[in-house]
């Protein structure tokens, strides 16, 4: 099947992809099997960025233990995460520890370019350093993204790229490596010529995902700093200007563009003009991002490859948000529902297993109970890792503005009080058990199919058997 190029630009960028990370190893469904995360931040030091690496680093160990063999429901790490540079990131040349001034070689100009070069920015922006971003300054970054369009890696990308495989952008409208980023591949993947496959990749399906402004920054009334949130909206709009002339129509447009964003955007994160202290929360708009890739991914009203550009401009709708703070599964309409109700569930429902009931699946299960080698092996214990790794995301996202609310992290032995806002079906189906006894019967009824599916790996086998189980817990205790 073919591949989806993920080109994921500056911090918010790398924040949609731990998202969509996170939801790919609960088994959401892509419409393709393989994506390829490609970052664009010269901040490469900053703390989003470095998170999201390891954790598709620690999600590709995971799906490389997994066979998914003929006849296999588990879709946990199912899609392949494929790296083609070294920390999915593409590298800048000549901006560490460099002011814009001294990358723009002013000192060499002549008189008249200098003085151009005054106009056009102030000393301000002259005196950035470039090894932290552009803080905000999408006139700065039009510039030095400039540079990575004709790397020997991005030629490399591009000369991977075959038939039918696809594109998708993340962005932010509202700071300065997204928003002056955007527009600058767009318009070197639809029109250059400089690169291999470069007739293939200009006639792609490219869709994309921008985001309006949905956080603010501490001290946006010192003068001293640079980053501002009170200029958020003045960028945006600006930025939508350019959009509509140059995103949505004429040589460089969109297939498929995204809209995000949310009136309640009162969370305030500590100021960081990028490195390591630069690392927020996850953010409900941030998950929803991450599911714009997803529906891309699955339309089926895309042009073929030899028709014009027309882009559908899309939006995403919750329900019920008048006067409410958080979301919750109820919150989602049907197709929200669908994608992300059983993966997402089940996930956790797992997790929680290992959380609160981990002795009956090393000491009693029988289909595992005799693997002792197999509970100490680097797939558990790297499994256990990153299922902490999926609730702590989850409970960053419980507690910000706007909250999403999907789990109950308090249900602690009673498993099927996980669902916000739902309470645990009575049924006669195991009616003398109850609560993590039922999950445990589930399990072991479930057992045998998981072995004979995938009778040639303990790891493999381990996550049939909690797909099964998992799904049957939700069809047949929430009534879902």
């Amino acid at each position: 099947m073919n591949k989806l190029y993920i080109f994921a630009i500056g911090g918010t960028g790398s924040r949609v992809l731990r998202s969509l990370t996170m939801m790919l190893a609960s088994g959401v469904k892509l419409g393709v099997d393989t994506i390829v995360p490609i970052i664009i931040d010269p901040d490469t030091a900053n703390a989003d960025l470095t998170r999201t690496v390891t954790l598709m680093n620690d999600y590709t160990n995971l799906n490389r233990s997994l066979k998914f063999s003929s006849g296999s429901e588990n879709r946990f790490f199912k899609t392949s995460i494929e790296k083609k540079q070294k920390d999915y990131t593409l590298p800048f040349d000549n901006i560490g520890g460099v002011s814009f001034e001294s990358f723009l070689e002013v000192d060499s100009m002549d008189r008249e370019d200098q003085a151009l070069v005054r106009m056009l920015f102030s000393q301000k922006n002259l005196d950035s350093q470039m090894d932290v971003g552009f803080k905000g300054n999408p006139n700065i970054g039009s510039v030095v993204l400039n540079q990575i369009f004709d790397s020997e890696e991005f030629g490399a990308i591009a000369n991977s790229f075959s038939d039918g495989d696809e594109i998708f952008i993340i962005s932010s409208i509202f700071g300065g490596t997204g928003a002056s980023g955007f527009p600058m591949l767009l318009k070197s993947l639809r029109t250059s010529d400089k690169f291999t496959n470069s007739a293939l990749i200009n006639k792609a399906i490219i869709g994309a995902v921008t985001l309006l402004p949905y956080f603010k920054v501490a001290g946006s009334n010192d003068e001293t700093k640079e980053i501002k949130s009170g200029t958020f909206i003045s960028k945006a709009k600006s930025a939508l200007s350019y959009y509509g002339s140059n995103i949505v129509s004429g040589d460089a447009a969109v297939d498929d563009l995204y809209f995000l964003g949310d009136d309640v955007n009162d969370k305030v994160y500590e100021y960081s003009e990028g490195g390591s202290t630069q690392k927020n929360n996850a953010h409900l708009i941030e998950f929803l991002a991450a599911t714009a890739i997803v529906d891309f991914t699955l339309r089926q009203d895309k042009r073929g490859a030899d028709d014009p550009v027309q882009t559908n401009n899309h939006e995403l709708g919750i329900r019920d948000l008048e006067g409410q703070t958080s979301v919750h599964f109820s919150s989602f309409y049907d197709g929200l529902d669908n994608m992300l109700y059983y993966p997402l569930t089940q996930f956790s429902m797992m997790a929680n297993t290992f959380k609160e009931d981990y002795s009956y699946l090393t000491e009693t299960l029988a289909a595992t109970k005799s693997l002792s080698d197999f509970y100490s092996s680097s797939f558990i214990k790297n499994l256990k890792s990153f299922m902490d790794k999926y609730q702590e995301w989850l409970k960053e996202m419980d507690g910000n503005v706007r909250a999403l609310q999907l789990f109950n992290f308090d249900c602690g032995k009673k498993p099927f009080n996980l669902i916000n806002g739902e309470v645990g079906a009575k049924s006669h189906w195991y009616s003398l058990k109850k609560d993590y006894e039922v999950v445990e019967a589930s399990l072991n009824s479930n057992s045998g199919k998981a072995k004979e599916v995938e009778k040639d790996s303990n790891p493999s086998m381990f996550l049939e058997m909690f797909s099964r189980a998992t799904k049957e817990l939700i069809k047949k205790k929430l009534n879902h």
